[in-house]
């Protein structure tokens, strides 16, 4: 257990604040009518525009979380559209990111402008980023159009960038404090502080403790046998969690416009694996999983001349994963370290036209108590990206070289790899009087199997591939205004299409920390996805914030049959994916109280590749409701908030066998100084 004297540090946390929540795009077109408005100002992170974009870009600004019922980055980005979250159950669940079923190796997740490893499964649990100290959450298809960024940010498929708050004190102010507390359902105990200081005219300091605890013994209804019609009441068991993330970070401005980012971030959580539940099986497996992550990364910006940025970013990542597993009398430790250091030039041709070259290089070691393996894996990416701009027409195309090389110090080497990965986007505006731009883009990428994949994995692979994937993307976007009543409207639709060539799909065996892993020869992805935005102005004192958004998703298994089993699979649904999803939310902003209603929806699928009748999974509903009271005093904010989830108790599961929790309950209370 995470020691006592953490306890005492926290115990006295307060406060929810209430901000405002946007899921749409932030630049209008220069047609649209404009009001003059009352001076104010404002301090904030650039958002960029997702309304001019060559691929599609969605952005949550995490002002306020209750208004989507979120507790973690996991639980906000359901809420995007083309998104497959899996969810393992509980908040202390693994919790996975897949962007138009590419698989959640394919998602790269960005955290303050440097992107997070693992070199063991791949993946990143998002449900270890609480949204207390996170300000903006950007999700990337295909390519972002910001060129001067790291190689290693365009190396994968799509990008979730999470920017964290900077929260520099006001003017006039030297420091600048956020304290909160949640409590609800099962035992449920988060609270949260954030403290920044001035230095002085350069140098500013931020730092951050949160700390989260929750039993998680939630009632769930087990089905006996397959047929939904006989069910016991139960409880999950041995699905406790206690986590403690410490932050801190250093920011300085300098007279010759250098900006400096050093951040230290330190993550320790200790929790129980529930494992299936299953009719004739208790679930309380004993299974313990502690997690230990710390990384150090340090980012410099410096405007070099007029025509001429360059930027450099450096980071040391150090993880170590303790399972234990009882009842077999296992214990599996793991340790990996990284080193990375990257470069990137930016140079203006001229006002439309400008190019930039990153350079990324990588070195993580890995090693366990459960081989003498030792393996290690060199990385070199290197990207030349141009990119041309005018009013009506943009154009981004990009190249990226990755080599790879893994060594293995008591074997030989498995896995060398070079690949080209080629994008090409644009974005143009056809018609000057009507706010519509068309989009497109192509783009190819690979990713090599992880060292959970081949040397770690507990049936032995041999010959894994690397995984190639091409996506086609062609799609519109429209935002605008009608007077006063509708001073907001956006929509943006894309019909996109995927191949992925051996394919290497995990999914998990007895419980969620042991997988097995195939390839798949060919796997084609085809789909839709829509998004819609609307305010409406009711009076003076009543605002209507409607979201929405819609996918449709057909993933088939298309690798040629070369045996029965291959043949039984062929043409069948990828597991997990549901031809159906959607999600919405409706926000009452009022002068007393702000209400929000929010609806999650995902269509059948299948926990087979064979799609069998019996491993057909129902359709389910999630919606929720919250409502936030906020009081001003002097410079003080305090703010109350009240949340149902899961307001209707729907029974689901999103993995199969992994039941989620039902109707629950939190309530919170934030104060800013």
């Amino acid at each position: 257990m995470i020691h006592n004297k953490y306890y005492s540090l926290l115990s006295f946390l307060v406060g929810l604040h209430s901000m405002g929540f946007t899921l749409h795009a932030q630049a209008l077109a220069d047609s649209i009518p404009s009001r003059p408005l009352k001076e104010v100002e404002v301090k904030s992170s650039v958002v960029p525009s997702s309304y001019k974009t060559s691929s599609p870009t969605q952005i949550l600004r995490m002002d306020t979380p209750e208004k989507l019922n979120a507790l973690s980055v996991s639980d906000a980005v359901k809420h995007f559209s083309g998104v497959q979250v899996k969810d393992y159950g509980g908040v202390g669940g693994l919790k996975t990111v897949s962007i138009r079923s590419l698989g959640a190796n394919h998602t790269n997740v960005i955290y303050d402008g440097i992107s997070i490893s693992d070199y063991q499964s791949g993946q990143t649990d998002l449900g270890r980023f609480s949204l207390d100290n996170i300000e903006m959450i950007t999700l990337n298809t295909g390519e972002s159009d910001n060129i001067f960024q790291t190689a290693q940010s365009q190396s994968l498929a799509g990008a979730l960038n999470i920017i964290t708050q900077s929260f520099t004190p006001d003017t006039g102010k030297k420091r600048k404090i956020k304290a909160s507390l949640k409590a609800g359902s099962f035992g449920l105990i988060h609270p949260a502080l954030l403290y920044s200081e001035a230095l002085n005219n350069t140098f500013s300091v931020n730092a951050s403790v949160d700390y989260l605890k929750t039993a998680g013994n939630y009632p769930f209804k087990q089905t006996i046998g397959f047929v939904n019609s006989t069910t016991e009441d139960k409880k999950r068991e041995n699905s406790d969690v206690e986590t403690l993330k410490l932050e801190a970070n250093l920011a300085g401005r300098f007279n010759n416009r250098g900006k400096l980012v050093f951040k230290n971030y330190y993550y320790v959580s200790d929790r129980g694996l529930p494992g299936p539940a299953f009719y004739y099986k208790d679930d309380s497996s004993g299974e313990r999983l502690n997690d230990r992550n710390f990384f150090s990364q340090v980012r410099y910006i410096q405007p070099v001349s007029e025509k001429i940025d360059f930027q450099a970013n450096a980071k040391f990542n150090y993880s170590f994963i303790d399972y234990i597993n009882p009842n077999r009398e296992m214990e599996s430790v793991y340790y990996q370290r990284e080193y990375y250091l990257n470069a990137t030039f930016l140079y203006r041709f001229s006002e439309q036209l400008s190019f930039s070259w990153a350079n990324d290089g990588a070195y993580g070691n890995f090693n366990s108590n459960q081989t003498d393996l030792l393996p290690s894996r060199t990385s070199w990416l290197s990207a030349l990206s141009g990119k041309y701009e005018t009013a009506s027409f943009d154009i981004t195309a990009k190249i990226l070289n990755t080599f790879v090389d893994d060594e293995v110090r008591n074997g030989n080497t498995t896995l060398k790899s070079n690949h080209l990965s080629p994008y090409i986007g644009f974005s143009v505006h056809p018609f000057q009087t009507i706010p519509v731009r068309l989009r497109g883009f192509y783009k190819n990428t690979f990713r090599m199997p992880t060292f959970g994949d081949v040397y770690y994995s507990p049936v032995p692979i041999v010959g894994l591939r690397p995984e190639s994937a091409r996506q086609y993307d062609l799609g519109l976007t429209f935002v605008s205004a009608f007077g006063k009543s509708v001073p907001y409207i956006s929509f943006s639709g894309d019909a996109y299409w995927n191949e992925i060539h051996n394919k290497i799909v995990a999914m998990p065996t007895a419980n969620m920390f042991i997988w097995t892993v195939t390839n798949y020869g060919k796997v084609a992805v085809k789909g839709l996805d829509l998004n819609a935005t609307v305010h409406i102005q009711t009076g003076e004192k009543y605002l209507w914030q409607v979201s929405g958004a819609y996918t449709y998703q057909d993933a088939l298994n298309k690798t040629k049959p070369r045996t029965e089993l291959q043949a039984e699979n062929y043409n069948k649904r990828m597991v997990y994916t549901a031809r159906h999803s959607a999600s919405a939310t409706v926000g009452l902003i009022t002068p007393w109280i702000d209400f929000n209603y929010n609806l999650l929806y995902c269509g059948k699928r299948y926990a087979t590749p064979a799609n069998l009748p019996e491993s057909q999974m129902k359709p389910f509903a999630e919606q929720g409701v919250s409502l936030m009271r906020t009081f001003d005093w002097k410079n003080t904010r305090l703010t109350f908030t009240a949340e149902c989830l899961n307001i209707f108790d729907v029974q689901y599961e999103v993995v199969r066998s992994y039941p989620m929790a039902g109707r629950s309950f939190r309530f919170g209370i934030k104060l800013i100084y």
